[in-house]
């Protein structure tokens, strides 16, 4: 199972995808370690469309980004899971909408571990889901603004919403 969550580090410098590898994963695995990674991250720094109908939210990418993975780090390991940073580097940034809305998420990794759902699998999607459904928008755009894992094991990531 994979777990991506980006970091900005500087607008012009590297930033940072977590991922959270199951134990069983292999760990040289070239499809996690560099397509998997990849797709995920473009997927979830740019902005996408979003739209609402009840509680049904439809979500599409309308952005494409160049990248290049730098360096990667283990940051936390236990017996199921380990934590791993990627070091990024994005060529040119998307053009953003202006956003009208700003939403922090805050989650622990046991938390989304635990009561992620469908969306336990990616840090990013998740509060990006959470911040979407929280909104009164039906529709608009939604990119992350930030997204950092302190050493107590809580992500905070903001959210940037643009109503349509």
């Amino acid at each position: 199972m994979l777990f991506l969550c980006i970091a900005a580090a500087g607008a012009d410098g590297p930033r940072y995808v977590y991922e959270i590898r199951e134990s069983a994963a292999t760990k040289d695995d070239p499809w996690s370690m560099n397509m998997g990674i990849v797709a995920e991250a473009a997927r979830l720094y740019s902005p996408v469309s979003f739209s609402k109908s009840g509680r049904r939210v439809s979500i599409a990418l309308d952005t494409t980004l160049s990248f290049s993975l730098t360096r990667s780090a283990d940051i936390e390991r236990s017996d199921t899971r380990t934590l791993v940073r990627h070091e990024v580097l994005f060529k040119g940034d998307p053009m953003l909408p202006k956003a009208t809305k700003r939403s922090t998420i805050r989650f622990s990794l046991s938390d989304i571990v635990k009561k992620g759902g469908p969306y336990a699998g990616s840090p990013l999607m998740f509060a990006l889901r959470k911040a979407i459904e929280g909104s009164p928008y039906r529709s608009g755009r939604a990119w992350i603004i930030s997204s950092a894992y302190d050493e107590a094991g809580r992500f905070t990531i903001i959210v940037a919403l643009a109503k349509e």
